[in-house]
């Protein structure tokens, strides 16, 4: 603009222009693509998106495809990291006891029905009257039911009593029972062998035990000859923990262990008499490991031919 000696106003101004008037080049498009703007696609592809269980006024979380949804559950659960959602305080139970299996007591009926599926199936005990049935030789299991051969059929008024683990959930850790159980009990058998023989034993399955449960076993013997003496052993897996020699004077024989459960095995601790056998106690240790399963065994022998020694009864019971 050339010098001007008057103020002048912007609409003053004329600029004289040849040819024709094209559009100015000050004017944008319109529309714009996102490609015409550098970097947006890959930011837009960065960025988290709904999916389609996204809602709002709830906890959020990532869904294996990267989308935002919502974790669905109760106001009181409690959200695991996967989004998932239960009830606060850790795995539910897993496990079943005293569940009272289905079926007719008359002693003709020898099927019965649980209210849930033994898993794995060796955790499935039964009582009948108190005393532990042995799978196999008692009855069998095929999925909830219950088989009990006909020479074991419970007769009319007796009482069946059933405890079993279910299928795990997140925590594959063996459920316990919470309460003292009685592993095994009852009549033993008879040797006239010169050489230590089994009169008795309880096989308690692997996943029965943990650290810190306590098993106590008690047993009873009798010996009615007088002509010599014999022998008696308690075993816990591969160590003894109990050995005495009684005398012809001894017409019975008792004893009492215990197995107080370890990290490292368990620490065995026995009490034991007889007719005249003195009184005896001694402590020990033991490196099986209880929790993969444990035979608890009662061996005994004769010193004199045509003799006979007799497991009379025997009881092993677990203390959480």
């Amino acid at each position: 603009m050339p010098s001007s000696t008057q103020p002048l106003r912007v609409r003053d101004i004329r600029v004289a222009t040849t040819g024709s008037v094209g559009p100015r080049s000050d004017t944008l498009p319109t529309t714009v693509q996102e490609s015409d703007i550098i970097g947006l696609i890959s930011d837009l592809g960065a960025r988290p998106l709904k999916g389609p269980g996204y809602a709002a006024g709830r906890v959020a979380y990532v869904n294996p495809t990267g989308a935002i949804e919502t974790v669905t559950g109760t106001p009181t659960d409690c959200v695991r990291v996967d989004g998932s959602s239960g009830p606060c305080g850790g795995t539910q139970p897993n496990f079943v006891d005293s569940d009272a299996p289905a079926g007719l007591v008359d002693g003709s009926n020898t099927t019965f029905t649980l209210s849930g599926i033994p898993n794995p199936s060796a955790s499935l005990t039964v009582y009948r009257n108190g005393m532990l049935q042995k799978a196999g030789q008692d009855f069998t299991l095929s999925g909830r039911q219950i088989q009990f051969v006909a020479a074991a059929a419970p007769q009319a008024g007796d009482t069946l009593i059933a405890s079993y683990r279910l299928t795990g959930g997140a925590d594959d850790t063996p459920r316990l029972y919470p309460n003292p159980q009685v592993m095994c009990s009852g009549l033993g058998g008879t040797t006239n062998s010169s050489t230590l023989a089994s009169v008795g034993s309880c096989n308690i399955p692997a996943g029965f035990l943990a650290a810190g449960d306590r098993v106590e076993i008690r047993f009873d013997l009798d010996h009615p000859g007088t002509a010599g003496g014999f022998s008696f052993e308690v075993h816990w897996g591969t160590t003894t923990v109990v050995a005495r020699n009684a005398s012809a004077l001894d017409a019975q024989a008792t004893g009492r262990a215990e197995a107080a459960l370890t990290a490292a095995g368990a620490q065995l601790s026995y009490q034991s008499w007889g007719t005249s056998l003195a009184f005896a106690a001694g402590v020990g240790k033991s490196t099986d490991d209880p929790t993969a399963g444990i035979t608890v065994d009662f061996q005994a022998k004769t010193a004199q031919t045509g003799e006979a020694v007799t497991l009379k009864n025997f009881t092993v019971v677990r203390f959480p």
